[in-house]
């Protein structure tokens, strides 16, 4: 099999985006330059690094750290290593990650939560692919090819002193943006295909996938706020579910529903919690794009209760998207800001 098929069969989709997004993986796999992957939460970007680890024509492995998941304290020690005796439970010598990827590719996932005192020291194994373990004076060289990948945006996070400025321009040489899926529903139903198969031959499943016109269409209009990685769990549910049947309609609508009752947000703001409020109160499919896949499914819609659910939602969601800076807000929905403040008491935000 080609490179360009073992791609097509990993990077699924034949919309523009994702075109291009293979074409980048393309043209940049062979090359020893950092690259830097953005998209959003379950949008695949795991998918690209590997991608690009496969292609890379190096000899060793990927080898791949979520940067959030691994507590501050922990994070150099399992990046650079460690001597035996370094810290307390330091009872034997550690590999660390830099070292594991020696003629591999080395992973960093959601690099935008490393902290500061961290950035510097792997600033320095960049430049210099030299780095010393925790507890040791002794220099190690390593040979890698460095990918990272972030939702957040870290332009912002340098503004905000956040990110260093000199290791986000080191890293970000290349970047590759993955689309969200709501951006690329044109993709959903050769993914939902995808992903069926995928779970047949990993012994996930062993029941025949078979899926019903019209619950495949609620499935291609739904906004996927978790992108990929949800639409992977609804699909497996409804393999189980299904019991070998051909999935419908309301099957897709109630595993919709429970994914919505089961998501858990962080609370912040008053406006970041009404906006949760909103998304895990919501029917499932108010958040399609299409009205009609709601009237096809719900049947009714009271518009005036509705329509005031809506503004409450646009409203909270500019105050949470101008960290409750009220003027920017009130520039973003072209209000004044006394009529933003109307709309807060009216709307109790």
């Amino acid at each position: 099999m080609s490179f360009v098929d073992n791609l097509s069969r990993n990077i699924v989709g034949s919309s523009d985006a994702m075109m291009a997004l293979r074409k980048s993986v393309m043209d940049v796999a062979e090359h020893n330059i950092p690259v830097l992957i953005l998209g959003p939460s379950g949008s695949g970007k795991e998918v690209v690094a590997q991608s690009l680890a496969d292609l890379s024509g190096r000899s060793g492995k990927l080898i791949s750290v979520n940067c959030a998941s691994i507590p501050k304290s922990l994070l150099e020690a399992e990046l650079f290593g460690y001597e035996k005796g370094a810290f307390t439970g330091a009872s034997k010598t550690h590999k660390g990650k830099f070292e594991q990827a020696h003629n591999g590719t080395l992973f960093l996932d959601e690099i935008g939560d490393m902290p500061l005192d961290l950035q510097s020291k792997l600033l320095r194994a960049l430049e210099t692919k030299c780095f010393s373990p925790v507890g040791s004076s002794r220099e190690i060289e390593v040979d890698f090819r460095l990918i990272c990948a972030t939702h957040k945006n870290l332009y912002k996070q340098v503004v905000l002193k956040n990110f260093r400025s000199d290791l986000f321009f080191r890293i970000s040489a290349f970047p590759i943006r993955v689309p969200a899926l709501k951006d690329r529903s044109g993709d959903i139903e050769n993914l939902v295909y995808h992903l069926a198969q995928q779970l047949t031959l990993s012994g996930q499943s062993n029941m025949k996938f078979e899926i019903e016109g019209d619950a495949l269409w609620l499935l291609k209009t739904f906004s996927w706020p978790g992108n990929v990685r949800q639409l992977r769990n609804v699909i497996e549910c409804l393999i189980i579910r299904s019991g070998g049947q051909a999935i419908n309609a309301i099957q897709v609508q109630q595993a919709l529903r429970e994914q919505n009752e089961q998501g858990l947000n962080d609370q912040g703001s008053p406006a970041q919690q009404a906006l949760n409020a909103e998304e895990s109160n919501r029917s499932p499919l108010d958040s399609v794009t299409d009205y009609r896949s709601f009237f096809v499914s719900n049947g009714k819609l009271m518009i005036a209760e509705h329509l005031k659910t809506v503004e409450r939602k646009v409203v909270a969601a500019a105050l949470v998207a101008a960290e409750n800076d009220v003027e920017l807000a009130a520039k973003m929905l072209h209000l004044s800001v006394s009529e933003l403040f109307d709309k807060k008491q009216t709307l109790d935000l």
